[in-house]
């Protein structure tokens, strides 16, 4: 009798292992397709980035150079139009560059989701098992 409660037992504990290791393998899957979720998002919203990225750097040159223009129609050299506009231009991208750099520091890309779902399962198991 005390061999067979020692069996049952015994095979108790390697199912809640066999269980435990099933529901770390499918924690695990659920980071590989929220990761791969995130980049997709990510890819596509960096094409659709570089489109707009294009199209707004050709408006910009159509617009410097019309600006370059004005100021020379208004009695500056197109030296010095060339110059100002230059600079003028260079501080703004240099500010939206510090920026934007800035902003991609403080972006996470882990699967928060995932990850509480992993410790609440791992709190779980050690309150079980404990």
């Amino acid at each position: 009798m005390a061999q067979e409660t020692s069996r049952s037992t015994v095979q108790l504990i390697t199912d809640a292992m066999n269980e435990f290791a099933t529901l770390f393998q499918t924690e695990i899957h659920l980071v590989r397709v929220e990761l791969s979720e995130k980049a997709s998002r990510l890819a596509g919203g960096g094409t659709m980035i570089a489109a707009g990225a294009i199209a707004a750097i050709v408006a910009l040159i159509l617009l410097l150079q019309d600006a370059v223009k004005w100021l020379v129609v208004a009695g500056l050299p197109e030296e010095w139009g060339l110059l100002l506009v230059g600079v003028l231009v260079g501080i703004l991208g240099a500010f939206l560059l510090m920026k934007g750099i800035s902003d991609a520091k403080t972006t996470n890309l882990l699967p928060k989701r995932t990850m509480h779902q992993v410790r609440a399962d791992i709190a779980t198991v050690k309150e079980h098992v404990t």
